[in-house]
């Protein structure tokens, strides 16, 4: 974005979060986030370009953000399974910003984002790997289960729930007891 007005770059951000969220990538327009915002569609332009680009800095800063919190809980010092449980139960708190039940139709709109999207998904899902490979390396993980596999996995379940959900908050439920089911199975030991 193309101001030096913080408050007002943060006010068209929430504002175009808010419309994604709620209308999808096409039940709202640059006039509807104009007059949101308080100022002219002239002036957004001059602010944020394009809604393609604006959308993109959206979904940039959510896996941004997303990546912050897991690298916060892996380093940590914590345990390598009790950060492994924070990862899984907060899987629905770390996504919470992820469009998740938006991403096909954001992609349908503006494939050339995909890209972009996918070369900082690289950059987390690196640590992701180096994380896990830490957790075999130590003899925690099984050493046939690799960290290309487990991200394989991840992706997978993400991309499924966020498919088949009808909502963002059931896929984000769904993934988490997934991914608790694949941590520590589905097994009571207590029974």
């Amino acid at each position: 974005m193309k101001t030096k007005n913080k408050l007002l770059e943060e006010k068209i951000i929430n504002n175009a979060i808010n419309y994604l969220s709620g209308h999808g990538i096409k039940g709202w327009n640059m006039n509807d986030l104009a007059a949101e915002s308080g100022i002219t569609k002239r002036t957004l332009y001059k602010i944020i370009i394009s809604k393609e680009r604006l959308v993109l800095e959206i979904i940039l800063k959510s896996i941004d953000e997303t990546r912050k919190k897991f690298l916060e809980i892996t380093r940590s010092g914590a345990d390598y399974i009790d950060c492994l449980d924070r990862i899984v139960s907060g899987i629905p708190e770390l996504m919470k910003n992820v469009y998740i039940t938006r991403f096909s139709e954001i992609l349908r709109e503006y494939p050339d984002i995909e890209p972009k999207i996918v070369a900082e998904n690289e950059i987390f899902f690196m640590e992701f790997k180096e994380f896990f490979q830490s957790g075999v390396d130590r003899g925690i993980i099984k050493k046939f289960v690799t960290p290309e596999f487990i991200l394989d996995v991840f992706q997978s379940l993400l991309l499924f729930f966020a498919k088949y959900s009808p909502s963002r908050e059931e896929a984000l439920e769904k993934l988490s007891l997934a991914l608790h089911c694949m941590v520590h199975g589905g097994i009571n030991k207590n029974a």
